[in-house]
């Protein structure tokens, strides 16, 4: 029986961040950069983990500025 039960919770695991990893791409997050923000996750139900998600898309567009600023003063010789 303890098997099963180290079955079940495994299974769960899986689940759990498979449903992370699926929020986050549907939020807009690059498919190479999940594994790195689903470690930020840490709800269990499905309504929380997709606003846990959209959180965290909404801190990585208000960081992410470096497109925004362009220098000008370079010096470009060609």
């Amino acid at each position: 029986m303890d098997d099963k039960t180290k079955e079940l919770e495994q299974a769960k695991a899986d689940y759990l961040d498979k449903q992370k990893r699926l929020a986050l791409l549907d939020v807009g997050i690059d498919y190479n950069d999940v594994s790195i923000y689903v470690k930020y996750i840490n709800a269990t139900s499905n309504a929380e983990i997709k606003q846990q998600a959209a959180e965290i898309a909404a801190d990585i567009d208000q960081h992410n500025t470096a497109d925004a600023y362009i220098d000008n003063r370079t010096w470009k010789p060609f």
